[in-house]
């Protein structure tokens, strides 16, 4: 009888640690050791002595440059670009995926979305009724991609989950944009999209 009550609590254990390890059906996310929420200025290596960074610009997501030699806190404090990361799960799917805020102003989310012609998918925001829900949809909500350390600093590609394959980039939108409009664009793989440093 206490070996099949040992077995029995071994199981249980077992089966526990698998499913707390459970990322949510195959979804891509972070390591387990991570706690959220978390805030990010996110920032992106342009050339050897500039930064480009992403920041709110009205209802629209912009890429600024700032010169690497420029305070990063100072960033954050003089510009729109600190971003509140928390985690949820995906509309239909349930997968483990995240939100991203204003982090001063918490009721300012980003999304993704198609471009005014259809042909493209832009980083926007939208001012919700709240600081704790998102407007709704998966528009709203990105996986987040572990990449390789970049001097030390956590960095992500960020796919938008409404548009599979689609990640916040650093390129530059088609000629009837403003050319700083923040866009995603497609790639094959986490590690072929635009690696951004979580400052």
């Amino acid at each position: 009888m206490k070996k099949t009550v040992i077995f029995l609590c071994v199981f249980s254990f077992f089966l526990s640690c698998k499913k707390s390890d459970d990322s949510g059906s195959g979804a891509p996310a972070p390591s387990l050791s991570e706690h959220y929420p978390q805030t990010w200025t996110l920032i992106n290596d342009a050339s050897a002595d500039k930064y480009t960074y992403l920041e709110v610009n009205g209802n629209n997501m912009k890429r600024s440059e700032i010169v690497k030699t420029y305070s990063l806190v100072q960033l954050a404090l003089d510009n729109l670009c600190s971003f509140y990361v928390t985690q949820t799960r995906t509309e239909f799917t349930h997968k483990i995926c995240y939100v991203i805020q204003l982090d001063r102003q918490r009721k300012r989310w980003l999304f993704s979305g198609k471009s005014s012609n259809q042909q493209e998918i832009h980083l926007s925001t939208t001012v919700g009724s709240s600081e704790i829900t998102d407007p709704g949809g998966d528009g709203y909500r990105f996986f987040v991609h572990d990449l390789a350390k970049i001097n030390g600093v956590k960095t992500v590609a960020l796919e938008s989950v409404e548009f599979p394959g689609y990640y916040i980039s650093s390129s530059s939108p088609g000629f009837n944009y403003s050319p700083t409009q923040a866009v995603l664009t497609k790639a094959s793989s986490p590690e072929k999209a635009t690696p951004w440093q979580c400052r």
